[in-house]
């Protein structure tokens, strides 16, 4: 079943694209401070753009990359300065480097085999200039082990969303299953997409990160503070160090 189709990328843009603008000030002052001098940035699985309008509106050259033509087509909107590019955060080969280089709001947890997670994470490498910096968040087990077992129920004009979300302990996998009406006339169509995200744990994420040959400071992503065994999901600001080749 795919996801991010055209009816949950309307409802997601309405309703879900505040992360970015919610980062931004602390995104923004890291890179200033990391990167002075940063003119272009790349934001990889965009979504609607939520960030990317920031960015832009910043005064940077900015790139942004998802697989959705869907969420693409609110990026366009959202970000209208943005090139975009329609492609798989795995296999990306933009063929230039970016001062700044993001991927937010949990993407990551959506590649559930580490070895995605590496090839996802070296491509960020592989895109980030020398002295530039890469910033991503991901949720861990324990967040999704504990938030990952509710249902919710949404109520927007001509619209109903039933989010249902579960938790595999035998796989460290969250469920979301979400089953949608849209108003058309006096019916309603239904839409359905089940979302799967792995949760990873703090050791997991940084030994993939040493593989990928990036160095990292981690922050708890709502609290901008220093982690816990309890954070739900971690933020990381990552650098290429000057002389760490990736491992293979």
């Amino acid at each position: 079943m795919a996801i991010y189709g055209k009816d949950f990328a309307a409802a997601y843009n309405e309703r879900w694209a505040f992360w970015g603008p919610r980062l931004w000030p602390f995104l923004s002052k890291v890179v200033a401070h990391r990167v002075p001098e940063a003119h272009t940035w790349l934001d990889l699985c965009c979504g609607t753009g939520s960030l990317l309008a920031p960015v832009c509106d910043a005064g940077y050259e900015a790139v942004g990359v998802d697989i959705s033509r869907h969420q693409l087509k609110y990026a366009r909107r959202n970000a209208p300065a943005a090139t975009l590019e329609r492609a798989d955060v795995r296999t990306l080969k933009l063929g230039r480097r970016f001062d700044v280089v993001t991927c937010l709001f949990d993407s990551l947890n959506y590649l559930t085999e580490p070895a995605d997670l590496l090839r996802a994470l070296r491509v960020a490498r592989r895109h980030l200039a020398r002295g530039g910096v890469f910033m991503f968040d991901i949720n861990t087990l324990a967040g999704i082990r504990a938030h990952w077992r509710q249902a919710f129920i949404y109520r927007d004009p001509g619209r109903v969303l039933i989010n249902d979300t579960s938790f595999d302990a035998d796989e460290g996998l969250g469920h979301c299953r979400i089953t949608g009406f849209v108003r058309q006339g006096r019916l309603y169509r239904k839409f359905e997409e089940h979302h799967v995200e792995r949760g990873y744990t703090p050791d997991e994420t940084d030994a993939l990160l040493g593989r990928a040959g990036l160095a990292f400071v981690t922050h708890d992503a709502f609290s901008l503070r220093k982690p816990s065994k309890r954070s739900a999901r971690l933020l990381y600001v990552c650098w290429r160090p000057p002389s760490a080749p990736a491992q293979h």
